[in-house]
């Protein structure tokens, strides 16, 4: 309930031709109105909702999608900045592309200062909230900026099945949306942007990652059409290497000391595979930021497997999902820097470990 923020979202500029009502809901059943919001909610097009119980990000929502009669639902998170204009140039891009399931506009970060920052832009984790820059259109957007025509959403909802302060539900309604319009994919409108503030006035975060690791694990079993088998995580290896370990030893395959070796070997070549990535797409070396971005990638892939761990799915290990909407994904078909370094030193790992 940050006015500083809110204000200038509920005194937004209206396009001429455009009926626009605002529904500022609110999931916390303790907070209260500042003077200046409960101004600006009494005034007409502005609708205060708040939840008697914490419903979370989802049904939240889908209670504002319920209230709303509108022909399109823009949705902005409440740690954003839009640009004065974000109305009208939606509703350009309406006028002009009236057939549209709906449209992504851009999440503008501002530059990172601290190395834990820049190392979430260098591994690629915030892509999302600039493709709106690059594509002229993709299969799903971040719920901070995405308008969506009525038509295109039908009865269709956010699901309540991921973490109740976010993390996938996101890429799930967009998927949802974008199958029941033939796969339609939404339009880019790199005019409508926001501009994001980095979370915890740039201090380390880093319960989002495993949270939004959690949440994304649900996405290869919603969607099993985009849904493919790839290399193993580096918690995926550890775990499958704990169970099988012990059994091998026992057998007289391997010795404790091969067992050993092999467990470090995995986690050196899980950050030697990873480093490598955040130095080609930094463009830097900063060690910093190096460790950061092992640390980021290692903690959202705990947050996958706890997510698949936790429901009993052990098929789950392994599995992924196409965050570009692309279909028939052929097992390990992906190739990149970080995925020929395992493809590499993995081999190179068993055969010390079985000659020890």
């Amino acid at each position: 309930m940050n006015e500083a923020i809110l204000l200038p979202i509920l005194n937004l500029r209206h396009p001429d031709d455009a009926i626009v009502q605002f529904f500022l809901m609110c999931d916390n059943p303790n907070a209260e109105l500042s003077a200046a919001l409960k101004e600006a909610c009494s005034q007409p097009g502005v609708q205060f909702i708040k939840n008697e119980v914490n419903l979370g990000v989802s049904a939240t929502r889908n209670r504002g999608i319920d209230l709303s009669l509108a022909d399109w639902i823009l949705f902005l998170d409440d740690d954003i900045i839009p640009a004065e204009d974000i109305l009208v140039r939606y509703a350009e891009g309406i006028r002009n592309h009236p057939e549209e399931i709906g449209f992504i506009g851009p999440i503008d970060l501002p530059a990172p200062k601290h190395p834990f920052n820049k190392a979430v832009i260098a591994n690629g984790s915030m892509d999302i909230f600039g493709i709106a820059r690059v594509k002229e259109g993709f299969a799903w957007g971040a719920t901070a900026n995405i308008l969506f025509n009525r038509k295109a959403i039908g009865n269709l909802r956010f699901s309540a099945a991921f973490p109740k302060l976010g993390g996938g539900e996101d890429v799930d309604f967009s998927y949802q949306v974008r199958d029941r319009n033939h796969r339609k994919s939404l339009k880019c409108i790199s005019g409508a942007s926001v501009t994001h503030p980095w979370w915890g006035n740039e201090t380390p975060v880093w319960s989002r990652p495993f949270r939004y690791g959690i949440g994304n694990s649900y996405l290869p079993n919603r969607h099993p059409a985009y849904a493919y088998y790839d290399f193993l995580t580096a918690p995926e290896t550890l775990l499958v290497s704990f169970l099988l370990l012990p059994v091998l030893i026992l057998l007289g395959f391997i010795s404790w000391t091969a067992a050993l070796y092999f467990i470090l070997g995995v986690l050196v070549i899980e950050a030697i595979a990873t480093g490598i990535q955040i130095i080609k797409r930094s463009k830097s070396f900063s060690p910093a930021v190096i460790v950061y971005g092992i640390g980021l990638r290692f903690i959202y892939e705990m947050g996958l497997l706890q997510g698949s761990l936790s429901r009993g799915q052990l098929q789950e290990i392994g599995l992924r999902f196409n965050f570009e909407g692309k279909t028939a994904n052929p097992p390990f078909y992906h190739s990149n820097t970080r995925r020929l370094v395992k493809w590499v030193l993995y081999p190179v790992l068993v055969a010390l470990c079985l000659s020890l």
